[in-house]
């Protein structure tokens, strides 16, 4: 026997050498390596190994590379979690780590280990995690359809989820044909609730003209942080050492939030991946760059939907105006606030107390307003701020001046003008008037019929036959057929179908024939839609409700609840009929950009000072009513119909007086709800969170919001002030009313009740 060992043992030994060739073998010559494969599959156990493992393989990191979302990122998550991988794939997702409600981007790479075989259908399921995400009333079932074709190796998606709470954790699954894969189900993002992102900050992002950033050639920022606010990390530059001196700890300064520098390759191609920016920060060579690249189209129409971009290295307000394609001349209502800082700032004296700055202030603001323009563009603003001789980043007090007069525009939530995590009583102004209400008078009519029939005519007829008996008969069944008369005239008096009030507002650049878009719609269904809503793929979509659910903080202690189903597409956003529940209305506010829309020109004949004259071209594909026209020079100009894609629409001018009267009727043609229509409950919250858009502007919890006021969004605020307040408009501006875009009803067989769209903006 032990000869037998001896014999056997060299042969062992032989073999097993040779499996270690051809394993190693097989190593080298498999595109992903099944060793290696099998270690990358392993789940970190930690953040910090995480941080270790996410330089994940070349093939992922070369597809991603031109699709990107902002930094800071939750880690990486690799699906299927175990060593062994029967799936043949690998799904690699990242998270952008956001506490606020809205858009929360993800992106999602999938790589076979060889190539896809078959053409493959995955689905996503994104599950709010109701131990990261706050209040838990608020969750979300979102599922994401990924589509692998035959042939191919790998391929990427970013998605935008929508997220009505705050935090962050997910639970995610993958299925296929209905059917949870196996190993496919993990925890993406953080645990940490913060619940202060309700009080507006003013954060920025820096874009590089590099594709990656270079921390060591960054610009002198510490001005940006020197500046009185509460994200400050130092009051006097000097205390910061500059980038190009310690480029690590800028790196951990920008790469962590909420401030944060990007290179070109780290920017989102969606217009909301920038939503939760106060401001872009570019100099001419990042411009150019991102026209290059294509990057500056997302920028662009996220300007356009209420964002900022300051442009601070122009040498003049020309080459501002031409870089950005703005108005020459800026409007009356775009003008700097020069505020007078609460604390020493660079520029300022530290010798002389606050209160006595105002005539410093008065006596530089001047100075500092040449050297800093602002334009309107879209529902944003485009700072330009000229470039020094001796600093090549503008100073503190030029970046305060940005800030204030930026306003409520630093707040995300304040430029959308909705809050989706609680709601508030300005639900009440846009419902569908007379729709899920009681008919009061016409039950009162029928109880008074009831009350007739049972009294006199009953009483005296059963008394003429001696039956008075029969009053206990003829009472209840009276009273029976009364009340189904009354519940049945309630069931139908508002229909089986859906109803839809909807207020499109579209503001148009002229300059590049795009439109930003706010559509805040108001849905009743008799009987709920089996297909649910429909909203396009681009849109930022978000619940309006009516506050009347309770506190933020009595949310918090109710059981985690799912509000519907989701499925996010490239083309469209479908939300489940539990969004619209029958007999009840539902309001959705959306933002969306809208490329080659078109655009508005006039032109005048002033030859004749006695009788100008002026026509109209409309480029757009829709009709135009109530057209309202300022041009260059300030004259006001009316046409009552102008069709779509038609030219030479004569125009007659119009006196100041008669300006205003017609802007005035298209604001109170279509105006709001009052707020007693609806009954909002009027129970006492007093020292909890009921209206996060009034705590935002609470002047109280900062006296920088005093002259804020603003509570409706960007959008709406352009309205109230030309239409309504002032009753003007800028210079080369319009402003006109059109029929709804077929392409923003959610529901496409609603019925519109009281629906219009409001076209203005800049003209051509």
């Amino acid at each position: 026997m032990m000869r037998s060992n001896a014999f056997l043992r060299p042969r062992i030994v032989t073999a097993i050498v040779a499996m270690s060739i051809v394993w190693g073998w097989l190593i080298l010559v498999t595109p992903h390596g099944w060793a290696d494969n099998a270690e990358s599959l392993r789940q970190p156990d930690s953040p910090s190994e995480l941080d270790s493992t996410s330089e994940l393989d070349s093939t992922s990191r070369a597809i991603s590379a031109s699709q990107a979302i902002l930094p800071p990122t939750a880690p990486t998550v690799r699906l299927p979690t175990t060593k062994v991988n029967r799936l043949g794939l690998t799904i690699d997702i990242q998270l952008a780590r956001q506490q606020a409600a809205g858009t929360i981007a993800v992106k999602i790479d999938v790589c076979s280990t060889s190539t896809f075989a078959a053409d493959r259908e995955l689905t996503l399921r994104f599950v709010t995690d109701p131990n990261g995400q706050s209040p838990p009333t608020n969750g979300l079932r979102v599922d994401v359809p990924i589509s692998l074709a035959q042939g191919t190796s790998a391929t990427t998606v970013i998605r935008y989820l929508p997220k009505w709470s705050v935090g962050y954790l997910y639970n995610v699954s993958v299925y296929e044909q209905d059917r949870a894969l196996e190993n496919c189900f993990a925890k993406l993002g953080g645990n940490e609730i913060n619940f202060a992102v309700d009080d507006p900050d003013f954060h920025w992002l820096l874009v590089t003209e590099s594709e990656e950033v270079d921390y060591a050639k960054l610009p002198d920022l510490r001005s940006l942080f020197s500046k009185p606010s509460p994200q400050r990390i130092s009051r006097v530059p000097g205390e910061l050492p500059a980038p190009e001196q310690d480029p690590h700890l800028w790196a951990s300064i920008l790469s962590d939030g909420p401030n944060v520098a990007a290179g070109q390759a780290e920017l989102p191609t969606d217009w909301r991946g920038y939503q939760n920016v106060s401001l872009l920060i570019v100099n001419l060579a990042a411009l150019e760059s991102a026209k290059q690249n294509g990057n500056f189209e997302a920028i662009h129409d996220w300007v356009l939907n209420g964002g900022s971009i300051a442009l601070y290295d122009a040498a003049s307000e020309q080459q501002f105006v031409e870089a950005l394609g703005l108005l020459r001349d800026a409007p009356a209502d775009s003008k700097l606030a020069v505020p007078i800082p609460e604390m020493p700032i660079a520029g300022f004296p530290y010798n002389v107390p606050a209160g006595d700055l105002k005539p410093f202030v008065d006596a530089h603001a001047a100075e500092w307003a040449k050297k800093t323009w602002v334009r309107p563009l879209g529902a944003g603003l485009a700072f330009g701020l000229q470039r020094s001789a001796d600093k090549t980043f503008p100073s503190a007090m030029q970046w305060t001046i940005v800030e204030k007069t930026l306003g409520y525009r630093v707040s995300p939530m304040l430029r959308r003008g909705v809050d989706p995590i609680l709601g508030d009583r300005r639900f009440g102004r846009w419902l569908i008037p007379g729709v899920a209400q009681p008919p009061v008078y016409t039950f009162m009519g029928l109880l008074a019929v009831f009350v007739i029939l049972v009294g006199p005519v009953a009483y005296r007829s059963t008394a003429k036959r001696g039956r008075t008996y029969l009053m206990f008969l003829i009472a209840p069944v009276l009273a029976i057929i009364t009340t189904v008369a009354m519940f049945a005239y309630g069931i139908v008096s508002d229909g089986f179908g859906t109803l839809a009030r909807v207020r499109q507002l579209t503001w148009v650049d002229g300059a590049s024939s795009k439109a930003g878009e706010r559509i805040q719609s108001t849905y009743f269904a008799g009987l709920r839609p089996i297909d649910g809503l429909e909203f396009s793929g681009d849109a930022e979509v978000m619940r309006y409700t009516s506050g009347n659910a309770g506190a933020w903080e009595t949310l918090n202690q109710l059981p985690p609840a799912i509000i519907g189903n989701m499925r996010i597409e490239d083309q469209t956003q479908r939300f489940s009929s539990a969004f619209l529940p029958s007999r009840q209305q539902r309001q959705f506010v959306a933002h969306q950009s809208r490329h080659a829309i078109g655009h508005l020109s006039i032109q005048t004949d002033k030859s004749d000072p006695n009788r100008s004259a002026a026509t109209v071209g409309n480029r757009f594909a829709f009709e135009l009513r109530q057209l309202v026209i300022r041009d260059a020079d300030g004259e006001y100009w009316f046409a009552e119909q102008v069709p779509g894609e038609s030219n030479d629409v004569p125009c007659v001018l119009l006196n100041l007086k008669e300006a205003s009267s017609k802007l005035a009727s298209h604001y109170n043609l279509y105006r709001p709800l009052e707020e007693d229509t609806y009954q909002i409950s009027r129970r006492s919250f007093r020292g909890l969170t009921q209206d996060l858009i009034v705590r935002a502007l609470d002047p109280r919890l900062n006296s920088t919001r005093e002259n804020w006021r603003v509570s409706t969004g960007s959008f709406e605020n352009w309205l109230d002030r030309h239409l309504q307040l002032d009753l003007d408009l800028p210079l080369a501006h319009f402003v006109a009313i059109s029929d709804v875009s077929e392409d923003v009803i959610a529901v496409p067989q609603a019925e519109l009740v009281e629906s219009v769209r409001y076209v203005y903006g800049t003209l051509k």
